[in-house]
Order: C-alpha cells, then structure tokens, then sequence
C-alpha cells in the first residue's frame, strides 16, 4: 500500500509539473531605442505608420503610463535587463568608454539568467550596452544565444558603405566614444558576422532564425533594435515614402530629420511585422507573449512626445513615459487601454512569473502586473513609483504618487498633478507643500538604499583598443603584449 501511495505520489508530481511545464508561454520583448511617445498609431501618431505595432495593441493592452526606470538608454536598459532599480546597484550613466571593463552591469542576475533557471532558451538580438568586458558579454549573463552589438549604437550600414565616403575605415585615433560605440563589429556570440543589408532588416532576420531554431522550446526573445536612435540613416526607397513636407510639423524638429527618422520607425515595424508573421506561421502565436515599448522618451531633434513635456535626458513625462503594449493571447483582454502606471520591471518580474518563477524570491523590483493586465484586479499595481535620475546617489530623482509627481533636484522640488495636468506647466509645490515635502520625505528615505557610482569617467581616450576575440579582424583588436 506505501509503494502504490508512493508511486500515485509521484505520478501525480510528475502531471503538475508537466501542466506547468506545458504552461509556460514563449516570450518575446520588443524594445525600440528612442521613440517618442506619440510616434506611433495608436498613440496618437498620424505621419508615420505603425500597423503592425498597433495590431499588437488592438490584440492587447496598451498602457498609457507605462514608464522606464531612467531618460537615458544605459540605465534604463540595465534597470529592465536585471528587473531591479538600476540605483541600487551604481547604475547611473551610460557607458562612455565601452573597453573600460570597470564600465557596465556588474555580476548581477539577468532575467536572462533567472529564465534559464525555468528551463527557457534565452535569446538577444540587436543592442547590448551594458559592457564589453568578457564577463560582461551577453552570453556570460544569462543569453545563450546573442546576435548583434556590444555598444550603445551601430551604423545601419556596413562601415565600407559607400555613403560614409570612408569616414569610419580607418578611424582617426584617438578616437572619441561614440565613433568607437558605432563602429563595434556585429557579432554572433563569440565571432563577427558579414552582413551587407540595412541593419534593422538584418535584425529582424536574426530573431527571426532565432525563433525558428528554438520553436520546440519554451524560449525568450530580447528583440534590442536600435532604431530610431541617430544616426539618422534608413534606404533611400523608404525614406521616400517620407517626403520632409508631408511630416508632422514638431516644434524643435526640422522637416528633413522627421522624413528620415519617419522611415526609420517604419522600417523597424514592417521588422516586428515579420518576425511576429514567422511566429504565427510556426503555430506559436498563441502560446507567445509579446510586449512592447521604448528604452526612454524620444530624442528633442526627430521624436514628438506631445502632450507630455521634455524628451530623452530629463525628468519630465517626455524622458520617462514611453509606448507600451503587451499581447497575451487567451489572457488578456483585446483592445483594452490601461491607465494606472507599470514600469518596465514589472515587465521583468511578470515575464519570471509567466514561466513559473518568483519574482519576490528572486529579489526584482517589479511587480507580477498579470492580475491587471488581464483585468481580474482592477487596482492600479503600485501606489508609489521612484526614480533616482541624477549622475550619483545625490538628490536628483523623481516620485510618482497617485496622480501626483515630484521633480527633485538638489533640493529643489517641482510638483504636479499628471491627471489635470499632463503637460507638466502648473508646479504646485508652493500651494501644496505639505504634499510635496511628505513625497520628498518618501523618496529620501528609498534613496538611502542607493549606492555609490560603479565607476568614474576615466581619463579621455584612455580605452581605444581590446583583444576580446569577437574584435580579431577589426580596427578596435589590439593583441596584449607579453
């Protein structure tokens, strides 16, 4: 009789584990580098058309306050990449010098890792930029396959297209950060890749080949383009589609840059197009999760943010609210616009809990936002948001309460109400400042839990060459001498 309880025992374990097994959705994150909020379709955007982005949101939820943890790519990206306020680890600033291997996330859990810890395949396409160092490679934390680029941008060209008239083969040395940020090889894991076509299509062909190899397997995608981020490059027949003229007229943002930028959004959504088309054709598309946003706010030269003030680099709604839709099919309810503010690292802990994990055990900050984003719970998932958006552990962030936001910088203090007041134009500290000293006090006692800058700007130039061996054919290799 024991043996036979054991044996139902162990036979009922088995079945649990196989339906959770079963359970598990595939997971896709779709992440743009730059784009404003209102430039896409179901945002509000009318130059540029976004149809497959939109079809996601018409099949899904769209948050109309959805929020990243920084204004910036680097920050914001480590925040979202490890689930975590990206504070409370020294993440303040984007990697300026990327050979400095003080530079970048430190060792620290990925949700990369913590998937593979569920039994995911993990793969990353496209922008990294959270290190160059060996340790710090995608591979190393958490992605068992990565397709794209170390630094924080990529010419969307082959660095011998004729159009850059030679300007990047050879560089000119010493050469500043952001021409050796753009000038990183492509590469497939360890080794560089030929590639010959525009850089966006040669990413959506990656997660493309990714998801093909891997459909046997439940499996997350980090799709990373780095479109629309400058430079300002997309092929000549689709900028035409964009005639400067016909654009949207955005105060600061001259005509030729939105037909061009324009064209790069397109491109990149005729991208998603594809790659969720590949999905539904290997029969995965309703047991795949695919979300969507922007890494910050859209850039002041080429994005329109409206109604929301500021841009990419500050803490006004521009920098810090981006698009965000996620489509979960069976699950969440289709067409469904939701207002209460999540974060990306809600997309962090949800995505762990979707595949079985515990996103309170494993120490995120973010919260498993499935009860709303379906609407079985219908209360907004936080009661309070913060950010630190300085360059240190300083005074310099932002608290979200409610309806209401408070601006700090060293000390001085910006209070708005968003619902009445979305554009950020009436502060309100000095008629309400009970409030706004009480939502001080709140965020001064999370900034306690910050730490200190994980590393200091080194010495201008001080880091032009690596011997990593994904570098060995490029201008940026430099063996060590014995």
């Amino acid at each position: 009789m024991n043996d036979l309880l054991k044996c139902i025992c162990l036979l009922c374990v088995w079945t649990t584990s196989t339906a959770l097994s079963a359970e598990k959705p595939n997971i896709i994150v779709i992440m743009a580098d730059d784009l404003g909020y209102a430039d896409v379709g179901c945002y509000g955007c009318k130059d540029i058309p976004t149809q497959h982005i939109d079809k996601l949101a018409e099949e899904g939820v769209r948050f109309t306050s959805g929020y990243v943890t920084w204004h910036m790519c680097g920050p914001s990206r480590a925040g979202f990449l490890t689930g975590r306020y990206q504070s409370t680890f020294g993440y303040y600033k984007n990697v300026a010098q990327p050979f400095d291997p003080a530079q970048g996330l430190p060792n620290i859990e990925t949700i990369g890792a913590l998937l593979q810890k569920q039994g995911y395949v993990t793969g990353g396409v496209g922008k990294w930029h959270m290190g160059t160092a060996n340790d710090q490679h995608p591979n190393s934390m958490g992605f068992d396959d990565w397709f794209g680029f170390l630094g924080g941008g990529l010419m969307y060209y082959p660095l011998d297209h004729p159009s850059y008239k030679g300007r990047f083969t050879p560089l000119k040395r010493p050469a500043n950060h952001r021409d050796i940020q753009h000038t990183l090889p492509l590469i497939h894991n360890m080794k560089p890749v030929a590639w010959d076509q525009y850089l966006t299509r040669e990413l959506t062909d990656a997660g493309i080949a990714f998801v093909k190899k891997n459909q046997e397997k439940p499996f997350f995608l980090f799709m990373s383009y780095n479109a629309p981020h400058l430079d300002l490059e997309a092929p000549a027949e689709t900028i035409a589609k964009f005639p400067a003229e016909s654009m949207t007229a955005v105060p600061g943002v001259k005509p030729e840059a939105r037909s061009i930028y324009g064209a790069m959004v397109y491109e990149m959504d005729e991208g998603i197009g594809k790659l969720l088309a590949k999905v539904d054709e290997l029969g995965l598309g309703d047991h795949t999760v695919v979300w969507f946003l922007s890494d910050n706010g859209g850039m002041r030269r080429t994005s329109d943010n409206r109604p929301l003030r500021g841009s990419k680099g500050n803490s006004y709604e521009g920098g810090l609210r981006v698009p965000m839709i996620v489509r979960w099919p069976g699950k969440s309810p289709a067409g469904v616009v939701l207002d209460a503010p999540v974060t990306s690292l809600d997309i962090s802990a949800t995505s762990l809990a979707m595949a079985g994990g515990d996103p309170v055990l494993a120490g995120l900050h973010g919260k498993d936002i499935r009860p709303y984003m379906t609407q079985q719970a219908k209360d907004a998932p936080h009661d309070v948001l913060y950010w630190h958006t300085g360059r240190s552990p300083g005074s310099v962030g932002v608290v979200r309460e409610g309806d209401f936001k408070l601006i700090i910088t060293n000390g001085k203090v910006e209070l708005y109400n968003l619902n009445d007041d979305l554009s950020e134009t009436k502060n309100l500290a000095a008629s309400q400042p009970e409030r706004a000293q009480r939502m001080l006090a709140r965020w001064q006692e999370w900034n306690k839990g910050n730490k200190p800058d994980l590393w200091e700007i080194p010495e201008k130039n001080a880091f032009q060459y690596a011997d990593y061996e994904w570098l060995k054919g490029s201008q940026h290799y430099q063996a060590k001498s014995k």
